[in-house]
């Protein structure tokens, strides 16, 4: 067998994730035909293909090169550090870490990303990547995200998890709603009242599928991909939703009620993934740690607990 070259799996990684030739090319600042022999060495090393290059059409991975991708951006990202463990001028790490993060979690959780690598590794380059939940973890199974905080729901097969927060729909409300003095709420009593509902896979899909598994045939009145509109149209009390998040007031200003619902409706917590046997960076787990203790329920010191394949 060949040997492998920490080169070409840079090389690989940046076609990989420009998912062109030429562009990973001007990434790497060598010619294309650097780029393609690297690809053909490795893949020899290797004994597989790892891309489909077609013509005017960009490069394509095969399955096997989702993996290998995946596995090299770790192994590129763990040199790095080892270049800067023994490097007695740099304290720490550095280099870039890219975080990707599903729409609604992101005012929840990238401060706090972004306030632990300010103070604990300022040399770090931060980067997020926020979007839908598949999008966001195939970016991460391509090699183009460390880690992404994603609900339970969202999981992708190919991806490990550690539960951070359990999470349970609740009843979003104004003050003034007819239902906002009661301690939980049944959904059936949520029937006669327009509905204001996230307009984002999945949550539109289990919002509307929840009240209908519990005899509800929601009158949607509203829909928006915005969670902030959405409280802010709950908040003028012109509808109800059904949001994971509490908060106490919309982004006018108008204070809001967030309440249990009497039904069992399951969890959909707050996970944050990582690519299904790649073993984790120093790095990422000092930020999974940090995020357990800052945005998670743990106060007990027991383990992380990791979320089923």
């Amino acid at each position: 067998m060949k040997e492998m070259t920490l080169r070409q799996l840079e090389y690989f990684v940046a076609v990989a994730e420009a998912q062109s030739i030429t562009k990973a090319a001007l990434k790497c600042h060598v010619s294309q035909a650097g780029i393609s022999l690297a690809l053909k060495e490795l893949e020899a090393a290797l004994g597989v293909q790892l891309a489909i290059r077609r013509k005017s059409k960009g490069v394509y991975l095969t399955p096997a090169g989702s993996i290998v991708a995946t596995r090299a951006r770790a192994l590129i990202s763990e040199a790095q550090h080892l270049i800067d463990a023994v490097d007695a001028g740099t304290a720490g790490y550095s280099g870039t870490f890219t975080v990707g993060c599903f729409t609604t979690l992101s005012m929840l959780v990238l401060p706090e990303v972004a306030e632990f690598f300010a103070r604990e590794h300022p040399k770090v380059t931060l980067e997020f990547v926020e979007g839908s939940g598949p999008d966001i973890q195939e970016k991460m199974l391509r090699g183009q995200i460390d880690v992404c905080f994603i609900y339970e729901v969202q999981r992708h097969p190919e991806v490990e998890s550690v539960l951070l927060r359990r999470r349970e729909f609740l009843v979003a409300l104004s003050p003034d709603h007819p239902l906002a003095d009661r301690n939980t709420i049944n959904l059936l009593d949520l029937a006669p009242y327009p509905a204001a509902l996230l307009n984002v896979e999945p949550a539109s899909y289990l919002n509307e599928s929840m009240l209908r598994r519990f005899g509800v045939e929601p009158n949607i009145a509203y829909r928006s991909s915005n969670v902030h509109t959405i409280r802010a149209i709950v908040g003028r009390g012109l509808a109800y939703s059904l949001l994971m998040e509490a908060v106490e007031e919309s982004h006018e200003h108008r204070p809001l009620k967030f309440l249990p619902i009497a039904q069992n409706t399951g969890t959909n917590s707050l996970l944050v993934a990582y690519p299904q046997g790649v073993k984790l960076s120093g790095l990422a787990q000092e930020l999974i740690e940090h995020c357990d203790r800052h945005l998670g329920q743990r106060t007990d010191g027991s383990p992380l607990p990791a979320v089923g394949r």
